[in-house]
Parts: C-alpha cells; sequence; structure tokens
C-alpha cells in the first residue's frame, strides 16, 4: 500500500521503535568509561610512585660510586696519601690540614669545603664574605646540605696495602622511609693499578 502523500511504501514502525541511543544506555557507557578512567589514573599514580623510587634509587647510587671514585682519585693523583685515606686523619697534607673522614653519618653537601675534598668534616664550612677560607668570617652553611640525605664513609686497614672503603647513603624513598645504600670498594697501596 502506498502512501498518498508521499508515494512510498510506509515503514513498519512500532510505537516504541525510535532510532538512536537511549538514556538508560548513556549512562551506562558512562559508567564504564568513568570504571576505566578511575583505573587508568590508579595506573598513573603507581607509575609516579615507581619513577621516583627509581630516580631516588639512581640518585643514591651516583652519589655512593662518586664518592668511592674520589677516594681512589685522591690516592692516584697523590693528593693524599695511602696512610691519610682513612676515618681518622694525618695533618701532612701537602695542601693544608686533613682531618680525615668522619665517622658516623654526616649531611650531602653540594660544596667540598676548604680542604677541596667531599665527605669530610668541612664541606659545610663557607667562606663568607671575603671568599677566602680560614678567616674570622668563615661559617656553617647548612644549605648547602643536600635534604635528607646523609653519607657514611667507613675506611678499614685490612693489611698494609689494602684498605675495604665502605660508603652508605641514607635517602628518603617516596614512602617516608629512610633507606640506606651501601657500596664497598677496596683500595690498595699502588696507585699505578687498581687490581690487587
Amino acid at each position: 500500500m502506498l502512501n498518498k502523500n508521499s508515494g512510498r511504501i510506509p515503514s513498519r514502525k512500532g510505537p516504541n521503535s525510535e532510532s538512536g541511543v537511549t538514556i538508560l544506555e548513556m549512562v551506562v557507557a558512562m559508567l564504564v568509561l568513568t570504571v576505566g578512567l578511575l583505573g587508568l589514573a590508579a595506573s598513573i599514580g603507581y607509575a609516579v610512585n615507581v619513577s621516583n623510587k627509581g630516580r631516588n634509587i639512581t640518585n643514591t647510587k651516583l652519589l655512593v660510586v662518586s664518592c668511592l671514585e674520589q677516594i681512589e682519585t685522591l690516592r692516584n693523583t697523590q693528593q693524599l696519601t695511602f696512610a691519610q685515606i682513612a676515618n681518622v686523619g694525618d695533618p701532612r697534607l701537602a695542601t693544608g690540614n686533613f682531618a680525615g673522614f668522619p665517622t658516623g653519618f654526616q649531611p650531602v653537601s653540594i660544596n667540598p669545603g676548604p680542604d677541596g675534598i667531599f665527605g669530610t668534616a668541612d664541606d659545610l664550612i663557607n667562606a663568607g664574605p671575603d671568599n677566602t677560607y680560614g678567616t674570622a668570617d668563615d661559617f656553617t652553611d647548612y644549605t648547602w646540605a643536600v635534604a635528607g640525605l646523609q653519607r657514611q664513609i667507613v675506611i678499614t686497614s685490612l693489611s698494609t696495602n689494602l684498605k675495604r672503603i665502605e660508603v652508605t647513603v641514607r635517602y628518603p624513598d617516596p614512602d617516608g622511609h629512610l633507606r640506606n645504600l651501601v657500596g664497598v670498594s677496596y683500595l690498595n697501596n699502588d696507585a699505578s693499578t687498581n687490581f690487587l
């Protein structure tokens, strides 16, 4: 039967068969998308946390390795003698008095101090306005300490020609706990070779 107005065959539509998406279908679709987005947000938070942990560990490893390499370089360049590389210093350093590497955890400084050696007791000494160490205006500058990081250097003589160097760096992890990373190296009395 033709529709007299349009000249076409009429479609068979029921009373509730309109084309399109119902409100209920939209609500269900939005609910599914919301659950998916919440899952994605949780995984992003986890990824950021793991990334922060990785960055902290990498930075701490760099501090440990650089300290061990610095001690070896001090021996190789003879800035310090093998006997001076100790927790109790030998004051016969050619460039001035060397107080040795202090025992216990010390703040990690961005400045090596007047002796030019990182990890010693004078790392937080600021030369003051005259920019000359050893004058009356020198002061301890705690802003040079790296926040949250502490370093301990333990030097043990194993024989007359061999020392064990242990560097421990304490750092905060993203969860707020303090963690320790330990690096160990052995130093012999021969600056021309690093082999035992």
